[in-house]
């Protein structure tokens, strides 16, 4: 049985946290079959892209098992003035302009690749030269200067040979979206309402033949979904909130800014030992008729899953219907709530009007109850009701998380199984779009650069071998860089700029260098290719292998790459068929082992590089949650959760692409090559070996049949000497 989630779930408050005034409750709330597995974390097969994966356990046996609330109920004790949220390692790092810098850039994935790999190959130029070989001066200068010369011909040629197609795509999805044809829209985002892109204008013709007249398209903006909320282009940038905390545990300024809305505040000295229900305030009314019910919620740990946190305002009728029903089996005081008490025609009610089964006043106990306040964590869950679906691929159950585009503070549009289908897909035709052009020109590349950098070393830097005998300057063009010229293989490591100065350059880089091209290349590019349904198709096909795309595509560069030095090899008359077949062994395994090493450290660290996206994205959130509630314009904080989407993608991409390419162009060189090299050698050996003993045995053999002959010769004359004598 397993569990998906798309947060780190082991630093999740279950609000049973123990002290000198607390009673752990545990209500179990529904008998269920015996035959339950517990759950396994499993980091690996949650796909960090799916935001809308939360918490997911094994068959549809699971859909109604047994509902337990975690809670501890805790009296008014010692209240902060102000939070104190925790703070963890990296988190200035994942905050600071070099690292949002850099997520800005891998959204080019193979520029951002090709950057990383220079990277790499400085490195690679420095420990040639820090640590001693049996190589003389000259030629470890050289080698180090090679290295360095194909890190800049590798990110020179990904920037003008792919930035260009990019950025054409990039303009289709930003200008030209509006423009695209009804089918392509559809098959991108297939929660859209197409009737409602189309200001029909009191036409009489079937909506269908005017969705495809553009100059009746309404703005982006007032595009809607089926559910009748504003378009997402995100799918699956599902809304989150902070963890639960108890009361108890909270700050003065979350009563204040979250939980009173500035009502009025309380004197917590003079409530100090009281339980929160009873609390009054400093005009004289109670907290528990003031408390705003938005933000509270509870915990919930139902058979078969992990934890997770609901609010009050968003429990599924289904779900609390069934923790009602247990509890009223085991006595407990939910079990005298009356469902029908708690929802109308708009979904869950205020509290304090729900009703026990005898149509009085159920009260809440706020001691047991949580607050998901941004001013006290950062630590953010995914915001779900408790409702449940059947994944189609992965024969699960998962939660069902929402979109942010609810109203009112209310859920939005409900991800499903076909959203998440379409996300993945269009994930790999951006990524297809985005690697195609470096892969097809690929072999070109390589071809040209084994020739342009020993002469650039040469003619240019004036950098030259110990030995200058042509016939090993030519195997050194083969043979230099075994998996060499990976043009793309990296990412975004090594950026520089902070503050005002890097938003500078940003502009610069992409704006002012790739602006001209983005038009011309989205209308002669991105656009007939975003259309082409068999492009989707392929894109479609690709999301669903296991791994990601990008490994994908940085993995099969590097294979044309190495073909293309295979190739060279095997055709080149100046080496003789031993040293040829040696060299292209060697080759060949350059790269394999470090594409087996790449793929299996990036699993590896997947777990990690996760747990550093989740924090990520709740510091993230919880500036903007609380630049809303301190009251900074619409307009900046949908800015910022827009950007904040595409940021999170790029981490996981940003992990792969700087795992693949220092393997290849740092580990393949310094550990790999000459590792490789030594198996080539006592192959060589040992075949020498073999050649020089056929030769000897070849020779005594040669030398036998010589002395026979020789014997033979010398028999008849022999003959007649005795006959003479007779």
């Amino acid at each position: 049985m397993k569990i998906h989630t798309t947060q780190d779930l082991n630093s999740l408050v279950q609000l049973h946290q123990q002290t000198t005034n607390s009673v752990s409750k545990d209500f179990r709330l529904k008998n269920y079959s015996e035959q339950m597995l517990m759950p396994k974390l499993s980091a690996e097969s949650a796909d960090f892209y799916s935001s809308s994966i939360t918490f997911g356990a094994k068959g549809s046996t699971i859909k109604n098992g047994k509902k337990i609330i975690k809670s501890a109920s805790k009296k008014v004790g010692n209240i902060h003035k102000e939070p104190n949220p925790e703070q963890k390692r990296g988190d200035k790092f994942l905050t600071g302009s070099f690292f949002n810098g850099t997520l800005d850039v891998v959204d080019y994935e193979t520029v951002a690749t090709a950057l990383v790999a220079a990277g790499a190959c400085g490195a690679r130029g420095a420990t040639i030269l820090a640590i001693p070989t049996k190589k003389n001066k000259d030629d470890n200068t050289y080698a180090a200067g090679q290295a360095w010369a194909s890190g800049i011909v590798g990110f020179g040629t990904a920037f003008a040979l792919t930035a260009p197609f990019k950025a054409g795509s990039n303009y289709v999805m930003k200008e030209m979206k509006q423009h695209l044809k009804a089918k392509t829209l559809e098959r991108l985002w297939p929660q859209i309402d197409l009737k409602s892109i189309v200001d029909a204008k009191g036409s009489k013709e079937p909506i269908e033949k005017l969705l495809d007249k553009m100059e009746l398209r309404k703005p982006i903006d007032e595009w809607l979904d089926k559910n009748g909320n504003k378009f997402v282009e995100e799918m699956k940038d599902c809304d989150k909130l902070p963890e639960l905390m108890n009361l108890a545990d909270v700050s003065e300024k979350t009563f204040s800014k979250i939980l009173l809305k500035d009502k009025a505040g309380v004197n917590w000295a003079s409530q100090k030992g009281k339980s929160f229900n009873d609390v009054v305030l400093e005009d004289g009314k109670k907290l528990y008729d003031e408390i705003d019910m938005s933000n509270l919620g509870i915990v919930v740990q139902e058979e078969g899953n992990k934890p997770v946190q609901i609010m009050l305002k968003d429990i599924d009728r289904n779900f609390f219907e069934n923790m009602i029903a247990q509890a009223k089996k085991e006595g407990n005081h939910w079990g005298d709530l009356n469902i029908n008490s708690v929802y109308d025609s708009n979904g869950v009610v205020d509290f304090r009007h729900w009703k026990d089964a005898k149509g009085n006043q159920w009260k809440l106990n706020l001691d047991e109850i949580g607050v998901s306040s941004p001013y006290e964590t950062a630590e953010y869950r995914p915001r779900i009701s408790g409702k449940d679906r059947l994944d189609p691929k992965e024969k699960i159950m998962k939660k069902v998380t929402y979109q942010k585009n609810g109203k009112n503070g209310k859920l939005g549009t409900e991800i499903n199984n076909e959203m998440v289908v379409a996300d993945a897909a269009n994930d790999g035709l951006f990524k297809l779009l985005t690697w195609g052009p470096d892969l097809l020109f690929r072999v070109p590349v390589a071809a040209t650069t084994i020739a342009i950098i020993p002469w650039l070393l040469n003619n240019v830097f004036n950098l030259h071998k110990s030995t200058d005998k042509k016939h090993k300057n030519k195997i050194q063009k083969i043979n230099a860089e075994p998996i060499n010229t990976d043009n793309k293989q990296a990412q975004a490591v090594a950026f520089k700029g902070k503050g005002a100065s890097a938003d500078k350059a940003k502009e610069s880089f992409f704006k002012r260098i790739l602006k001209p091209f983005a038009k011309k290349f989205g209308e002669l590019y991105g656009k007939p290719l975003i259309e082409n349904e068999k492009v989707h198709k392929a894109s479609a096909w690709l999301s669903r292998l296991p791994g990601n795309v990008t490994q994908h595509m940085t993995a099969f560069g590097s294979l044309i790459t190495s073909g293309v030095y295979v190739q060279q090899t095997l055709t080149n008359k100046d080496l003789d068929p031993e040293r040829r077949r040696t060299l292209s062994v060697n080759q060949g395994l350059c790269f394999i082992v470090p594409t087996l090493a790449a793929y299996t450290v990036d699993k590896l660290i997947n777990g990690w590089v996760k747990s550093k996206g989740y924090r990520y994205s709740g510091l993230n959130e919880r500036k903007i949650d609380i630049d809303k509630i301190e009251g900074k314009t619409a307009e900046k904080v949908a800015e910022e959760a827009k950007v904040l989407a595409k940021k999170i993608k790029g981490i996981r991409t940003l992990s792969s692409i700087t795992i693949f390419a220092f393997i290849y162009r740092y580990a393949t060189p310094v550990l790999i090559t000459p590792l490789a090299n030594r198996i080539g050698d006592r192959w060589n050996a040992k075949i020498a070996a073999k050649k020089a003993q056929t030769v000897e045995m070849n020779s005594q053999v040669d030398e036998n049949e010589q002395s026979v002959a020789k014997e033979v010769s010398i028999a008849p004359n022999k003959a007649k000497e005795t006959q003479k004598v007779a």
